[in-house]
This record gives C-alpha cells, structure tokens and sequence, in this order.
C-alpha cells in the first residue's frame, strides 16, 4: 500500500574521517643505469630533436609532438614529470612503454632535468629526476602510431585513404580565434587528400574537439609535424560506411575502380540484365547478352540485375566509394534472363521454359568468359508449386545438371527466396517459418542456396530523423526477408546465410530501407537517375554475397575443384549466437540458417595453428562385376600429430569436416531415387582402433570378426541429418588428447538410380573433403606436422538390400 501526503525523508551523514587512496601496487623501481653515460646520451638525442623541430616549425615558438621510450613510463606520476601543468606542455596519450606529449620550449624543461639527473644528487644521495630520466631510453620525434597508440601503423602505404578522427586541443579554455586556427589547420591537412569535401564535422567536448577526415597514408605519417595541435588520431567508426558513401555519390564523387587481376574469377549475374554504362560496371565488364526471346541487349531496365552485379562484384561497395577507392573481387558477366512489360511485345507473366532458358544463359555466359571459370549467380526465383513426395521441378532439375555439368562440377549460387512482407513485429519469425518450401529453383541438390539473416541493427542518424521504428531482428538472427524449408527426407536448405538486410516494421510498413538495415549497392542509371548507389535487401543480395565469396575463394585456389571451392565456403559456417538463441529447436535452426554464417577470409587459407586439408577423390557407388556388387569406400588418414596434441591434451580444439559433391540428377520419377549416387562421411572416433572404425562403417569386415567401435565424436548435427544432401557439414569441440594420432575418414557410398540403370555401374563421382582442426588460442605450429598428403585406402563395401 502506498501512503500519501507524509513529508519526505532525509538521510544524514554520519562521522566524517580522513581518507587516503591507497596504492594497488608499488611502483617499480628505475633501472639502474650509469647516471653519466645515460645522461649524455639522452642530451644529445634532445639536443638534435630541437634543432630538428626548429628547422621545420612554421613559426618561432609553435609546439611540437614528443614521443619519449622506455620502462614502466606508462606510471601516472612519471608520465606527469614529462609535462608539469606549469610548463607549458602537455601530456596526450601514454600507454605501456611510451608517452606522448606537446612541447613548445624546444625540449628546454626535460633537458634541464637530464642536466640535473648527470649532475646533481638529492638529499639521500639518488641522482635527481632519477625516477623520471632513468627510465628514458629513447626521445624522438611521434609517429602516427604513437598518436594512434597503435591503430595506424607507421608502415601505411602511403596510397592507403582511411577515415580518421583527429582529436586536438578543444574546450571551453580555448578562445574563439584558437579554435578558428585550429579548423583552418585541419582542413589544410584534409586538403592533402581531397580537394573535394563539406564542412569538416566536429565535436567540441569537454577539453578536446575532435575531427572526422579523409587522410591518405602518406598525410598521416606527416601528421604528427602538420599537425602540432593533435592530441591523439583514431579510426573513425566504420559501423555505417554507407552514410559516408551514399554522401560521397550525392556529392557526385566518383571513387577509382581498381580492376581485379587478369586471370580472376568470373561472376555471371543471370537476371534483367546490367547497366554497362555505369562507372562501377563498366570497367569489369567482361561481356553482356540476352536469351530473353527478341532482346538483344542486357540493358537492365528494371535495375535488379545491376543491384546484384555490385554486390557481387565488390564485397566492400560502401567503404571503397566511402574512401574514393573501390576493389573489384571479380570479373562480370551480365546475362538478360528476366523480361519486362518495357520490353518490345515483352510479357513477363508469360508462361516461360526457365529450365531451358537458364540452360543456355549459362551456355552464353560461359562462351563469353572464355577461359576463365565461372560462379553463376541467380537471385531469382518463382513459388514452387511441387509440394509433397517430392518437390522436384523443371528449374530445379535444370539447375542440378548444370551443376552435375557431366561428374565436372560447376558453381550455381541460387537465392532461397523470400518471407511474405511482416508489417506487425509479433507476425516475425512465425511468417518466415510459414512456407514449408523455398522458391525455386532452390531446392536443387546441387547448387549453393542462399538463405538471409541480418547483423544490421542499429538506425543511423538520418533513420531516426525520418522516424524509422527500432530494428525488428537482433543483429545475428534470422533477417525478417528470408524463406525457410522444412527439415524432413530432403537436404539441409538453404545451405549458408548471408546479409540480407533487417527491418523496422511500424504504421502497417515493412520499412525495409533505411540506412541502418540494408545493403549498399549500385542502381541503374537507364532511368535518368543521377545516382550511381542504392539500397538493396533480400535474399537476392544475399546470394550475390555468396557468388562474390566463392569468386574469391576459386581464384585463391583456381587448381582446385568447383566442389572444393563450395565446400571451403561452407567449412566456415557457423550459427551466431543470436541465433541459436532465437531458435533453440534444432530442425528449426537448420531449416531457418542451414549450416550458418560463413567467414571468406578464414576461407581461403590455412593457419599455423588451424590447419585445413583438403582431398579430393572419386568413387564408383554402383559399381558391379558381371552384375555382381563391388563397390568401394575410401578410408582416408588424417594425420593428427600424436605428441603435440597429447601435450595440449586438456585444450578444448574444434574439428570440423565439410563433404562436397554434385550428383547426377534424374527427372524421372518412376526411379527409385532422385540422384544416381550418394556419398557419407564418417570419422574414426576417440575411443575406436582403425579396424574397429571399418567393421563399424563396412559391414564386410563386420562378418570377418572384427568387432565394431564405439562411435565417432560428439557431432553438433546427427548424421542422419546431415548426411541428406550434397553439401555434408559438421563440428565439434574436444580435448586435443580426443584426437590425437593419425585418425581415419571414410566417405562411402549410398545408393541411388545408377544402380537401376546399367550404365550407372560405370560412373564414377567425384567428391571433396576439406577437414581442419582449430586449435583457438593456442600456439602451437602443427600445420607443417599434417602436410603430408591424404593416401585413399580402398576396400569393398556390401550394403544390406
């Protein structure tokens, strides 16, 4: 009960004693030097460093930035010593080892007590300013690490353009005119970058104002001299490059494009087309045709395809226009495969032959790359009306034997399709879950199929000012625009996700575009548009994404087989956190993330610590012998080294194996399976001999006696489940002792329509396997412990009928 009108009650004080802070640790003494022979040098070193900073200071009396080395100058009191209140210096940043401060007396305070420090003894005979001077070792002029405290190395290439924010001396103390010198001093310092900018914004705080400004390498490692007045020098936060590059395109700034290498992957974008006048397609544009019937040219009238073109072309859009500097990761190929009602008699509700038409847009596209591979990107897809016993479609079928592309293998990256529109926040996840089905041709067995989550969670400024509602998905959840499939007897689809941008429902309004929660891309300038960049979101730009990681990872590795390629992407994917969080039912997680989030950089190589390796191999899973049963499973070593593991035994290290392979598909359903062959992955447990691991796994050496193991490791994915479709993936962590030793991996067949069709008993199918162990944080080189290569061991294997 609540009881008002009785006054408010007051507390007071009790006894008052005095009080003093107590130290949490003693300071630690001062190297003993020799007082003469350190006192010298350390004169000489200032000595010189005046007469440098008088040769280049614009005007007698202007200050300069010190940087002073040595031990334990981080300490509070020593750092004060540098620059005492009444000296006219300052103190800036210090750090373990080194102290920067402002000087503008050349240096005279220090070196008077360098002077005292040689010549003079104190009371208790200690030589003066010993705590200060002996622990000096080095005066030098700063460098932009030193003002950085390490964020800008000093060996930044001099082309190098990086946002940066310039704290100098601000606040309340400095009288209008100082801070007018101040602005004009940091904007002549801009000027050495671009010649081009608005008012440079700054933020007066307390006692420092600081600065956002374009700076090329060469100008920051000429900061500390241009710029007496800074005080320290930090990256500017990078959480929303597109701010800066959306003001960049209003400005009418164009950034250089920097071609991808000669021999780089080629990325065919199969949708409305391209803008090939657009100065970010232009330049990387290999080649553009049409198969839509009576369409010459691929000029993209509707602008989707250009869209999709940027981002699968350039992986870091935003911050390259941002910087001025933008990096092509790949080559493009623009295919018209979509037709408009602009088009001359065109009717895109027409009935169309997708299967047929997707066919030969990649015959075209691939006729237009000439020698160089292809990743074939489809950010498209229709409803799948097969629902039920199977849900095979023309498209779909089309799309498994351009992959299959005769045992040879080739990259199809295929959107998983999009939710039905969430205007009301209590309607998320539910309507994403709705659709049992993705939109085809996604659910191909063969092609890489790309569902969306969202890191995006947080509204720029110009979001709010526009009254954008809060974000609907937390940054790693599901992206309120993707599709979901039911997990049931089909493969895990989709098979990654990737940023397909976040909303922020409100006022019967998806609100998908704000500046906070979608993707930088290009926009087609057929329309008259003067901007060259938009806003994207979707699926479609998250399969764009994924051709442009596969792109990179393939001319990392142009040896190496397109099952490979696809099977290094997904060996990286994990779920977030957030996710796993959000959908705690693992069918749910599956069916809503597939296998995760991949990371491109921990692609494309191995580490010292994190060795990956690959193997690449075929089997003949219905081979016969005069119609007799002879087919064969591989049992690969992987050679975890023994003792190094076992002396990091109780470390806890992720195992990871990734199983890639296209299948042959059928369109006959009178078959008794939709893939002519299918292959598993199993790996020799902890507690199993290798023998035991083959009777195990091989019901041949299970009738020899030998008994079977007790089973592999502790899998995040049940193999039943993983082991349905083309793309076989799982983790685990363990101790290191679980692992060490040379451990076997069999891959092994499954039956499939080969085995009803004659000429099925003699086809091989090629197949990849990528296995890595990440040892985390610890330190330990057994990358070159398991370079040798991986030895397939063949020996038959009976299948129960």
């Amino acid at each position: 009960m609540i009881v008002s009108g009785l006054p408010m009650l007051s507390l007071r004080p009790a006894d008052r004693e005095r009080f003093v802070t107590r130290r949490s640790a003693r300071t630690p003494k001062a190297p003993e030097r020799d007082r003469s022979q350190h006192g010298a040098s350390l004169l000489d070193q200032i000595d010189r460093l005046a007469e440098q900073f008088a040769a280049i200071r614009a005007e007698p009396g202007s200050s300069s930035i010190v940087t002073a080395r040595g031990a334990h100058l981080d300490d509070y009191t020593v750092s004060r010593q540098l620059a005492p209140a009444n000296s006219g210096s300052e103190l800036l940043v210090s750090d373990e080892g080194r102290v920067v401060f402002r000087v503008s007396d050349d240096l005279a305070g220090l070196r008077a007590k360098a002077v005292a420090y040689t010549e003079e003894d104190t009371p208790k005979g200690n030589p003066r300013f010993g705590d200060l001077v002996a622990r000096i070792d080095q005066i030098a002029m700063a460098t932009i690490a030193d003002l950085s405290l390490g964020e800008i190395p000093d060996d930044t290439a001099d082309e190098d353009r990086l946002w940066v924010e310039i704290w100098t001396r601000g606040g309340a103390r400095l009288s209008p005119a100082e801070h007018q010198g101040i602005d004009a001093a940091v904007a002549a310092f801009a000027a050495l970058t671009t010649d081009s900018f608005d008012v440079i914004p700054v933020f007066h705080g307390p006692e420092r104002d600081v600065r956002v400004v374009l700076a090329s390498g060469a100008s920051l490692k000429a900061l500390p001299v241009l710029l007496p007045d800074a005080a320290e020098v930090h990256l500017a936060p990078a959480v929303f490059p597109i701010v800066l590059a959306e003001s960049r395109d209003d400005a009418g700034e164009l950034a250089r494009v920097d071609l991808p290498p000669e021999n780089a992957i080629v990325v065919a974008v199969h949708d409305s087309g391209v803008d090939s006048s657009h100065p970010y397609v232009n330049p990387i544009l290999l080649g553009a045709a049409s198969v839509v019937p009576g369409v010459l040219g691929a000029t993209d009238t509707d602008g989707h395809g250009t869209q999709m073109a940027g981002v699968a072309a350039y992986s870091a859009l935003a911050d390259g226009v941002a910087g001025g500097y933008l990096h092509a990761d790949a080559w493009l190929i623009a295919m018209r495969l979509l037709e408009s009602s602009a088009d001359a008699g065109g009717d895109p509700e027409r009935g169309v032959m997708w299967a047929e038409r997707t066919a030969e847009s990649v015959e075209v596209a691939e006729s237009l790359a000439g020698d160089r591979p292809v990743v074939h990107n489809l950010s498209i897809g229709a409803d799948n009306p097969a629902i039920g016993r199977t849900d095979r479609t023309a498209w779909s079928v089309s799309a498994d034997v351009l992959a299959w592309n005769g045992g040879q293998g080739r990259v199809l990256v295929v959107a998983g399709g999009n939710a039905d529109t969430i205007t009301d926040p209590a309607d998320y996840p539910y309507i994403n879950l709705g659709p049992s089905y993705l939109q085809q041709p996604g659910q191909a067995w063969n092609v890489l199929t790309v569902g969306g989550y969202s890191a995006l969670g947080a509204l720029t400024v110009e979001d709010t000012s526009m009254g954008y509602p809060a974000p609907l998905a937390r940054p790693g959840q599901l992206s309120p625009h993707s599709r979901t499939a039911a997990v049931a007897n089909s493969p895990i689809k989709p098979d990654i996700v990737m940023e397909a941008g976040n909303t922020g429902p409100g006022g019967g309004l998806e609100n998908p575009e704000a500046q906070g929660l979608s993707i930088l891309t290009l926009r087609s300038t057929a329309g008259g548009s003067a901007s060259l960049l938009r806003r994207t979101y979707k699926t479609s730009p998250a399969a764009a994404a994924a051709s442009n990681a596969l792109a990179q990872i393939a001319a990392a590795h142009p040896d190496l087989a397109p099952a490979t390629w696809r099977a290094l992407l997904v060996h990286t994917a994990r779920w977030p956190e957030a996710a796993v969080a959000q959908f705690p039912d693992r069918r749910d997680l599956l069916r809503s993330f597939g296998y995760g989030v991949p990371r491109t950089e921990l692609a494309m190589a191995s580490d010292s610590n994190r060795p990956v390796m690959i193997y690449e191999g075929s089997l003949r899973p219905s081979r016969r012998i005069r119609s007799k049963p002879d087919r064969q499973a591989d049992f690969i070593e992987i050679p975890f080294p023994e003792d190094e593991l076992h002396a990091i035994g109780d470390s806890i290290v992720e195992l990871t194996v990734t199983l890639s392979y296209f299948a042959e598909p059928t369109d006959n359903l009178t078959r008794r399976a939709y893939v002519g062959g299918r292959l598993r992955w199993d790996l020799q447990g902890p507690s199993e001999t290798g023998d035991g691991f083959r009777a195990r796994i091989n019901r041949v050496v299970h009738e020899q006696g030998v008994t079977p193991g007790a089973g592999s490791y502790p899998w995040v994915i049940p193999a039943d489940d993983r082991s349905r479709g083309t793309l076989q993936h799982d983790h685990t962590t363990v101790p290191a002792a679980n692992i060490a030793g040379t451990r076997l991996l069999a891959v092994y067949p499954v039956l499939g329509w080969w085995e009803d069709a004659r000429e099925g008993w003699e086809k091989d199918l090629p197949y990849s396997v990528v296995v890595s162990v990440d040892l985390g944080e610890v330190e330990l080189d057994i990358h070159t412990l398991v370079a040798a290569a991986l030895l397939p061991i063949s020996v038959p294997v009976r299948h129960s009928p």
